[in-house]
């Protein structure tokens, strides 16, 4: 008697080589979705993000289209899905996450939403005097300059030898 591997779901996430979509969506599309199939996954939810500018190039490409998809596969067959992408020549990156559940489309569109404003907010603190990453503001050019932290047995900025 074998023992049946139960499915499970994952999202998983693609970039694509974008030379390829420009050609068409669909055959990009297909190849995923091929590629899904080909270890037994089933597809619940599929998305086509649009064509993104990367922050650092990936396999000598500084653009790739994302598509996000939800699905359900063996645990045992997650090896191979990563196989197949890694040798696919229009998958630049995979990203697979396990799921406890698959989000239905109500939490899908709350979460883009919450996204969509995060990212807005981002763009904001990241502009003039915006955000640096630790947790502080900082001043804009030419502006005037707090006290800064430091190093131990030096006067911070700001203050005096004397004082």
């Amino acid at each position: 008697m074998t023992a049946e591997v139960a499915m499970r779901p994952y999202e998983a996430m693609f970039l694509v080589y974008n030379k390829e979509a420009r050609k068409t969506h669909e055959y990009l599309e297909e190849h995923v979705r091929a590629l899904l199939e080909k270890v037994g996954a089933k597809v619940v939810r599929f998305h086509r993000w649009d064509q993104r500018q990367l922050a650092y190039e990936v396999k000598g490409q500084r653009e790739g289209i994302f598509y996000l998809c939800y699905l359900e596969a063996r645990t045992d067959a997650i090896g191979a899905l990563r196989r197949e992408a890694e040798l696919s020549e229009l998958v630049l990156r995979m990203l697979l996450l396990a799921l406890d559940r698959i989000p239905s489309e109500e939490e899908m569109r709350r979460r883009s939403s919450t996204a969509e404003e995060a990212m807005r907010e981002g763009e904001e603190l990241r502009g003039e005097g915006g955000f640096d990453g630790r947790g502080d503001r900082r001043r804009g050019r030419g502006g005037s300059r707090g006290f800064e932290p430091s190093p131990a047995g030096e006067p911070a900025v700001g203050e005096g030898a004397g004082s």
